[in-house]
């Protein structure tokens, strides 16, 4: 028996939804569409984990920014709302959106932590191969036999999940504080960076505002984010000047003071290797 995600697909563009791979059973469901909804706040009823195949946009949970990369898989709760940011001018390539319904999902992190209440210890890690393979057997049982079998899809559906919880490193309930505490560090140290991402902050700076010691703060922000304190600052720093350079009411050495860059020779090496063209060159592109 299918369970009802048709809130899910509702917020797909129609036109999106009749090019996206579809494989839906009681408990969870997994699409394959073939580009992201972008300019969009996006609501979830259930978890919704997404598995990134190549390139993706940045994506924004509860105003902190995600720069994600191919190999990343990224949660988002239930009560949480998602937003692509657009603007990206990179080509975004395919991804997995797995649904689970929240009963379903509840249940089974309840054997983990005996009971006690389920805290995530990462919303972005990397998947593993394990995942896939999991992924792999659900599609390939739904287009052989249907539902013809609901303790097998059941079953795989089950192992998809802890495999989820696994691969995200899900906390025990031993270390739940110290994680919740942790988390709240690097959500204080991103909304700092986004505030003053055009001032020459430094990690020391960053350090200070949360009493963390730097190289305790460098290991537990690449954990949660993927990437260094550094790379991220550049990341934000880069869209804020995409955003300028396509308004086009500033020049391109203002744009680079405007953003933080050191000068505009910085700012024109360091564009260059993200964007793979220069600042007038991605100017001109949005005229």
């Amino acid at each position: 028996m299918k369970s009802d995600f048709s809130y899910f697909v509702k917020t797909i563009p129609p036109e999106m939804y009749s090019r996206t791979k579809a494989n839906i059973c009681q408990h969870i469901a997994i699409f394959e569409p073939e580009e992201y909804v972008v300019g969009e706040v996006l609501c979830v009823d259930d978890y919704h984990f997404v598995l990134i195949l190549a390139n993706a946009p940045i994506t924004r949970i509860n105003n902190i920014e995600y720069h994600l990369k191919k190999g990343d898989m990224l949660v988002i709760q239930p009560w949480e709302e998602v937003y692509g940011v657009p603007g990206d001018s990179r080509k975004h390539g395919k991804y997995l959106n797995i649904a689970v319904k929240k009963d379903f999902f509840q249940k089974i992190a309840a054997e983990i932590t005996g009971e006690e209440p389920f805290q995530f210890n990462r919303i972005q890690n990397c998947y593993s191969r394990q995942l896939l393979d999991l992924i792999g057997n659900f599609q390939r049982e739904l287009m052989n036999y249907g539902e013809s079998y609901p303790q097998m899809i059941h079953s795989i559906a089950t192992q998809i999940v802890f495999q989820l919880i696994r691969d995200l490193n899900a906390d025990n309930a031993k270390n739940k504080k110290k994680v919740a505490k942790e988390n709240q560090y690097i959500s204080k140290a991103i909304l700092f960076m986004q505030e003053y991402y055009n001032t020459s902050i430094s990690i020391s700076d960053i350090c200070n505002l949360i009493y963390l010691s730097p190289c305790h703060f460098k290991r537990v922000f690449k954990e949660y984010t993927g990437q260094t304190p550094y790379q991220y600052l550049m990341g934000i720093r880069l869209e804020k000047a995409k955003e300028l350079l396509r308004e086009k009411k500033s020049s391109i050495e203002d744009t680079a003071r405007r953003c933080g860059f050191v000068n505009p020779g910085h700012f024109a090496v360091v564009f260059k290797r993200s964007a793979k063209m220069s600042p007038s060159e991605y100017r001109k592109m949005h005229e």
